[in-house]
């Protein structure tokens, strides 16, 4: 009796055992799928998740915009999935009115506004879905806010940026930082140099110094990753930050840099730093529920800070991002929202009026 019991005991044991076994692929699945789904989707078909979507201010959040900014006169620029597919909006202040910039079955996103205000230039996705995780099947546009007319600037090109007037940078391939000059064309390369070797083997937001354009912020992946300053004639490089790091950005007078690390508050927050030495301070991480930020862009004074928050919602070009607007120095509390909507928004600039 008892040699009968022993072996049903361990015919259990085994019977248990298999069980585990058979469901141990379906956990990990199940893991897989939460962790790296968001990814694959933005990556292979985001298109099918985004719907036009309605949504604006309310009387009470466009008081509390009119009443942080105090008749400033400016235009915001950003990307929107409002309409089931991104396209560039503007809005004015203080009217508050919306306008739409573009209407096509691509993504765009990344809009910068020239020095003067009239032009935008933007990134174009070479096919009608491609997620923002994929750097190289883009081009740029150039846009004329006098008429809507738009030009073709350069192909392969990503990450807009403008250093003056006449001149745009940009990443191609997510290899090279190449400098074209918008009115004849003219190309050059200016990072990686003649018989350099990029550091990385994919680079995102560069942006040449305001002040000196030997100098230039740029992330990098790969290798070791993270923001970075550097001096490519004299290979100097400053890395900036700890963790998770991305989306460096100068400020107007090129006296420090912002960029986003992966802590904080709703799980990122806005980081501030003088060039050299670096001494890390948190420049915006916004209380409440809308606190998964990322975008930073400080207007051309200084004065004001665009960018977007999440509620938790992580993927760049899928959740439901908000822009929001804050006057640099005021306490983070009195940032205020531009947008109400449960469309993607991201990606904004702006342009102080005279």
């Amino acid at each position: 009796m008892g040699m009968v019991l022993t072996q049903d005991l361990r015919g259990r044991r085994r019977s248990r055992k298999w069980w585990w076994l058979l469901l141990l692929p379906v956990l990990l699945a199940g893991v897989a799928a939460f962790w790296f789904g968001p990814r694959v989707l933005s990556l292979k078909a985001g298109s099918l998740v985004l719907r036009p979507t309605e949504g604006s201010l309310d009387q009470h959040a466009r008081q509390a915009v009119l009443q942080a900014t105090g008749g400033l006169r400016a235009r915001v620029v950003w990307s929107s999935s409002q309409t089931g597919s991104h396209e560039i909006f503007l809005l004015s202040l203080p009217d508050l009115a919306t306008y739409r910039l573009t209407n096509n079955d691509r993504v765009d996103y990344y809009p910068r506004f020239s020095p003067d205000g009239n032009r935008i230039v933007l990134a174009r996705s070479q096919r009608p879905w491609v997620s923002e995780r994929e750097v190289e099947p883009w081009d740029v546009f150039l846009l004329s806010l006098a008429d809507g007319s738009e030009r073709l600037l350069a192909r392969n090109a990503n990450f807009p940026q403008w250093m003056d007037g006449h001149q745009v940078s940009f990443v191609r391939q997510g290899r090279e930082v190449v400098v074209i000059n918008v009115d004849n064309g003219q190309e050059r390369v200016v990072y990686p140099l003649p018989g350099q070797t990029a550091a990385w083997t994919e680079l995102s937001t560069p942006e040449l110094s305001p002040r000196d354009p030997r100098r230039l912020v740029l992330t990098g992946r790969g290798g070791v990753e993270g923001v970075f300053l550097l001096d490519p004639a004299g290979k100097g490089q400053q890395h900036y930050g700890h963790g998770g790091t991305c989306e460096i950005t100068w400020a107007p007078d090129a006296s420090f840099v912002l960029w986003m690390q992966n802590q904080g508050h709703g799980g990122t927050r806005i980081m501030r730093s003088p060039l050299k030495p670096e001494q890390e301070e948190v420049f915006m991480d916004l209380p409440g529920e809308f606190s998964h930020e990322y975008f930073p862009r400080l207007s051309r004074d200084g004065r004001w800070l665009v960018w977007a928050a999440s509620a938790g919602g992580h993927e760049h070009d899928l959740a439901d991002y908000e822009i929001f607007l804050w006057q640099v120095g005021r306490p983070w509390g009195e940032a205020v929202r531009l947008t109400a909507n449960p469309a993607n928004d991201r990606w904004p600039d702006i342009h102080i009026l005279r």
